[in-house]
């Protein structure tokens, strides 16, 4: 009888629960001509995203990716020549935890999102990975050896986001860190600030910028700046972004311009050109070379929710002896509800 009365009160309340929306994205692909990764099938992205209404003015959302592999981040010591490892940890930002926050929208012109975000970096680091129109965003997002990416991050933090004046786009937040401690607390008593702004003079074209900065010793002061152009209609995307930071002692910049045509509603071509800078002070080896890729492909919509691409990718390293140059060759298939 207990448990009769239990399941009565849960089917009640269940009722009573407003409805939760379900989003996902997976995309697999098979990589093949990269000198530096064997040929073969990656499962390259599995988000999951929940969300849905708390009240008039106050929703909720949570996202995982299940591709992510977990990594572990490990201290070393030189002994007699020798690496000795001292410690380690599992790595974070390598769970599988995407956004985990709260939404609460003041008015038509501004929303506060409280906990963990997408961080206001670049235009293309903002747009969703379905929409993206290369299989792989551009370097200064994905390339990670040294320090953090520079969009396309996420970080525990409150931001305002809204709509100025009809045209002007904006996003502020302050979070604990710069993308490094996503899941964690901060590890320092700095706090990064970032802000992206986005003029709208009409519905096609937009310019803006974005930034971060935060104070501290070397070993954790950060700055961050950025340029972004655009013009999309239902038929062309012309976009430029250029971004540069510092972490510490590193300097890094990258830059990068797209164009993508849209001959019909299944169909789309486009081509990038890429410049990352990952250590404008060196060009020793690999770890800091700049990186130079042309991106020409396309993609075509099987149906409503799901489309296979194909990009090829010429990747040079112009200014390191060894020659590490390569054509790449990305085909993907992917699908978005």
């Amino acid at each position: 009888m207990f448990v009769a009365r239990a399941r009565a009160q849960d089917s009640t309340a269940a009722r009573a629960l407003p409805p939760v929306e379900i989003h996902g994205f997976v995309q697999t692909y098979y990589r093949s001509g990269d000198p530096t990764i064997k040929d073969g099938f990656r499962l390259r992205k599995a988000d999951l995203k929940f969300s849905g209404v708390l009240s008039s003015r106050l929703r909720w959302r949570i996202s995982f990716d299940a591709a992510k592999a977990l990594a572990l981040t490990k201290t070393v010591v030189d002994v007699q020549d020798s690496l000795v490892l001292t410690d380690a940890g599992v790595d974070q930002r390598s769970r599988i935890l995407q956004d985990a926050a709260l939404t609460y929208s003041a008015n038509k012109a501004l929303s506060i999102d409280v906990g963990q975000q997408i961080v206001p970096l670049s235009l293309e680091g903002t747009i969703s990975t379905s929409a993206v129109e290369t299989i792989e965003r551009t370097m200064f997002i994905i390339e990670r050896s040294r320090a953090v990416g520079l969009g396309d991050i996420r970080e525990v933090g409150v931001s305002a986001n809204g709509l100025a004046l009809e045209k002007i786009e904006y996003h502020v937040g302050v979070f604990n860190e710069m993308g490094e401690a996503a899941g964690t607390v901060d590890a320092n008593d700095q706090k990064a600030v970032m802000t992206r702004i986005a003029i709208h003079p009409n519905p096609y074209f937009q310019f803006g910028g974005s930034g971060g900065f935060q104070s501290g010793p070397l070993n954790v002061h950060k700055e961050r700046t950025a340029g972004e152009l655009q013009f999309r209609n239902t038929v062309i995307t012309v976009r430029t972004e250029a971004m540069s930071a510092v972490d510490g002692p590193l300097r890094r910049f990258g830059w990068y311009a797209l164009t993508a045509v849209r001959p019909n509603t299944r169909l789309q071509l486009v081509a990038r050109y890429d410049d990352w800078d990952r250590d404008i002070h060196g060009e020793a080896s690999l770890l800091n070379a700049t990186e130079r890729a042309f991106v020409i492909g396309g993609s075509y919509m099987i149906d409503v929710s799901a489309k296979v691409a194909l990009n090829v990718i010429r990747q040079t390293f112009p200014f390191v002896s060894t020659p590490r140059d390569g054509t790449i060759i990305l085909a993907a298939f992917q699908a978005f509800w």
